[in-house]
């Protein structure tokens, strides 16, 4: 079958959300129920593996998208995953979707969550891979080192180190996989956005220390996630050094009343889903089913 758009055809199209001008992209196949992807840490439409989607989209209708102050978007990055979250479901309300499936990796996983707790009536399902709750009991925060590597790094090189070193374990072997995912992404499109800037990822840290502050649990996640009924997919890699695996499991304890599924891929990391691109395309495929 021919698919009218892959990762690396699929067009940059552009719709007003909450008064801002929001890119987009659609690929796959055109029916059935779509799913939307909110990425990580200064990523953006560019920066997922084209075999990972492809394989999605070989099923589904796949949606990107830069939220605001991303990439091709406009606007300023919002200090809230919650406005975050305004922007990914308002996204489907202006494309005139009425039932869709979430997708949030990391980051993202944060804002699916609040997508799926602030629009119960349009989202089916939920997969969230390598993220958990907010603030909470058994909530563990990340070692700072390979954080602040993402943070700080400002160019092609150091963007290069950083990601592939803390996406991937640290085995020679682990390590030639995450330069093999580098180079499937970086030359499946031309003209690519770079990762978000200083002043955009101020923003997304401000979001990141609200999410985890004490003091605006009310706003998080981890006590409200009782509220989500939606069967959910939780996916991770065994050894995740920047959202600590345990937090998957812990979010996987509080989805009480969700039909939830757990996967923990053996030997990997934070970008388990690119290590292992074709198996966690096809256990998704068989979740949204």
């Amino acid at each position: 079958m021919t698919l009218p758009f892959t990762y690396a055809t699929a067009p940059d199209q552009h719709t007003a959300v909450l008064g801002v001008k929001l890119a987009y992209r659609s690929l796959g196949v055109t029916q059935g129920v779509p799913l939307l992807l909110n990425t990580h840490f200064r990523g953006t439409m560019d920066h997922w593996d084209p075999v990972f989607l492809d394989s999605i989209a070989a099923k589904r209708h796949v949606i990107l998208f830069d939220n605001a102050g991303v990439g091709r978007s406009e606007g300023e990055v919002p200090l809230t995953y919650a406005g975050w979250a305004k922007y990914g479901s308002g996204l489907m309300a202006a494309l005139g979707i009425e039932q869709y499936d979430v997708f949030g990796f990391s980051m993202g996983g944060f804002v699916a969550q609040l997508i799926a707790l602030e629009d119960p009536l349009h989202v089916r399902r939920l997969i969230l891979a390598g993220t958990g709750p907010s603030a909470g009991d058994g909530v563990m925060g990340s070692a700072p080192g390979p954080f602040e590597e993402l943070l700080s790094a400002s160019d092609e090189q150091s963007n290069h180190a950083a990601f592939v070193k803390h996406f991937f374990s640290h085995s020679a072997a682990k390590q030639q996989k995450g330069e093999q995912w580098w180079e499937r992404m970086t030359h499946a499109r031309s003209n690519r956005s770079d990762y978000v800037g200083a002043e955009g990822t101020r923003c997304q840290v401000s979001a990141l220390q609200r999410f985890f502050s004490p003091e605006h649990a009310a706003e998080g996640t981890y006590d409200r996630l009782d509220q989500i009924k939606i069967p959910v997919l939780i996916a991770n890699g065994s050894n995740d050094v920047l959202i600590a695996t345990d937090n998957s499991i812990v979010l996987w304890r509080r989805l009480i009343n969700a039909p939830t599924h757990l996967h923990l891929y053996p030997d990997s990391g934070h970008g388990f889903l690119d290590e292992f691109s074709e198996h966690f395309s096809q256990l998704i495929n068989d979740f949204l089913e």
